[in-house]
């Protein structure tokens, strides 16, 4: 039996989240070309990390506040109407902050976000991973209707069933330093990163910096999981030198150190969908080249004839690797247009069979 996985390239921008119907609508568009030639195979769609953090200004009501030229600034916008709002939850949460500011509206934008996705997964019925925003954790039950569980603010994805019911919040575990060490983010925790049952097999989340983790790969793959998606939001130009090594540019990093490299010789680890955020919102220009990966390493020889299923699969689908890097199956055009990328493998099973 074949999978059907796709990467949603999504170009943000102040437009996108002038209104509850203009996200959800681009959403599900962009849903509905994910799951194009999927027909009867159970699939994935997978959307890039920070998708959801604007819906806060969104649920705000200040369409000024989206135009403004970085998120911070976005936020002081709101303060002149919002302050006695802010120090209420601030009162609540017991913590003054960025946490408080986030979740004066954390319900409201999470019913959005994950009503939104939920509606996708339902069209396409496809296992949905909703990207990622920054929120408390919140939660419904019938006495006190939709609410925040736990008031500590992550860096948050979801995964959501064909039937709309969440499967898991991944807190994202390593934060990039500045950008959101400083932006009132607490750390999840190694320990509680979720490996779900899905009919296209085990899957599990590792937010953008957590799939570079050797340690999250790790617990990951001894914890059964098959699937690993990774949603990502760049914000180096594609083509610049690497940081690290300037030798290098920082597309060649992505793909040469990234979760493909980190992919292979893995135990259970078997398909690797990296989706990127691109465009231009708040000052943030976040560029990637959206891929989807195979782990062909043939570290256990009983597996050799289902790694050969995979690279025979991909090279009939003319998505053989565009150069001689092992288990790149796919990968958008460009790092800067709105992109999917799609690829049919075998089912994770079925090559575990072969072991």
């Amino acid at each position: 039996m074949e999978i059907h996985l796709a990467a949603v390239q999504v170009a943000w921008s102040p437009a996108l989240y002038a209104s509850p119907q203009a996200f959800a609508e681009r959403m599900l568009s962009l849903g509905r070309a994910a799951a194009e030639g999927a027909g009867e195979r159970p699939r994935l769609i997978a959307y890039p990390e920070l998708i959801g953090l604007p819906l806060l200004l969104t649920v705000a009501g200040d369409t000024h506040a989206l135009a403004a030229p970085s998120f911070a600034a976005a936020l002081a916008r709101l303060a002149p109407r919002h302050a006695g709002r802010w120090l209420r939850t601030a009162w609540r949460a017991r913590s003054l902050g960025l946490g408080a500011i986030y979740g004066s509206y954390a319900v409201d934008a999470y019913r959005l976000w994950y009503g939104t996705f939920a509606d996708v997964a339902r069209d396409t019925n496809a296992v949905v991973v909703a990207g990622s925003a920054f929120l408390p954790d919140v939660d419904e039950e019938p006495s006190r209707g939709w609410h925040v569980r736990d008031w500590a603010v992550h860096n948050a994805a979801l995964t959501i069933a064909p039937q709309g019911h969440l499967l898991a919040r991944t807190a994202k575990v390593h934060l990039v330093p500045g950008s959101e060490r400083g932006a009132g983010l607490r750390l999840g925790r190694l320990e509680d990163l979720e490996v779900v049952d899905t009919k296209l097999g085990r899957l599990a989340v590792a937010v953008c910096l957590d799939g570079f983790h050797g340690r999250v790969l790790s617990t990951l793959d001894a914890r059964g999981a098959q699937l690993l998606v990774q949603p990502s939001a760049n914000m180096h130009p594609w083509e610049t030198p690497w940081v690290p090594d300037p030798r290098r540019s920082e597309g060649d990093a992505w793909l040469g150190e990234g979760l493909r490299a980190r992919l292979q010789g893995r135990q259970s680890l078997r398909y690797g969908v990296n989706p990127m955020l691109v465009g231009e919102a708040f000052g943030l220009r976040p560029r990637g080249r959206s891929s989807i990966f195979a782990n062909v390493a043939d570290a256990d020889a009983r597996a050799a004839e289902g790694q050969k299923a995979v690279a025979a699969l991909a090279q009939a689908a003319a998505v053989a690797p565009i150069d001689a890097r092992p288990g790149l199956l796919v990968l958008a055009p460009d790092a800067e247009h709105e992109a999917v990328v799609r690829a049919h493998v075998p089912h994770p099973d079925g090559l575990a069979s072969a072991t």
